[in-house]
């Protein structure tokens, strides 16, 4: 008999599904790529290796699931906003990646890992073309309709910030969305010379 736990307990396939997601990410946050075994996410969601086994057929099954997961869980929690919200204020962006450092770390630790696994990389660009999609949404829905290439410098910036709050929790990136929303404006409205 298998153990369980409030986390998985006896809920719905598709519940208990999302937890193994959610596990997933922790370990891999905490432990990295290689660290994501089924024994790894058994032990995070209170489980068996088996129940694991059960709902994933291989690992990189279970890192795509963890992204997908990441994406709607982004989308349905305004994270993919914070994210590309440069119309957010630094201490809205500080205190969503405060509540979604995980999934930030994860999805970094993917980045790095797909650098040395070729078959990551269908899994990060999707990762990358979600958010440059997000970012060329929230420049157009601000009436500035991104000349190309503008919504991924935007993303690039935006990400670097993000990577820093990776190493440093407390930095506080308030200037900096100031000067690119300024910087955002000029370009939208460049006075004639």
């Amino acid at each position: 008999m298998g153990r369980t736990s409030s986390r998985t307990g006896r809920r719905a396939p598709e519940e208990r599904k999302r937890a193994l997601q959610q596990a997933a990410v922790e370990v891999v946050a905490r432990e990295g790529v290689r660290g994501l075994t089924y024994r790894a996410v058994a032990a995070a969601a209170g489980v068996t290796t088996g129940a694991v086994q059960h709902h994933f057929a291989s690992l990189d099954d279970l890192l795509r699931s963890s992204l997908d997961w990441v994406l709607e869980e982004s989308s349905e929690n305004g994270l993919l906003g914070a994210r590309t919200g440069v119309f957010a204020d630094g201490a809205n962006v500080r205190k969503r990646f405060t509540e979604s450092a995980d999934i930030q770390v994860f999805q970094y630790r993917l980045v790095v890992e797909s650098r040395v696994r070729e078959e990551l990389r269908p899994v990060v660009r999707r990762l990358y073309d979600s958010y440059l999609a997000a970012v060329a949404k929230d420049l157009a829905a601000a009436g500035k309709e991104p000349p190309e290439g503008l919504a991924a410098l935007v993303y690039y910036a935006l990400d670097g910030m993000f990577l820093h709050q990776v190493a440093d929790p407390e930095a506080d990136p308030g200037a900096a969305l100031d000067a690119l929303r300024m910087l955002l404006e000029a370009a939208a409205h460049p006075v004639a010379r």
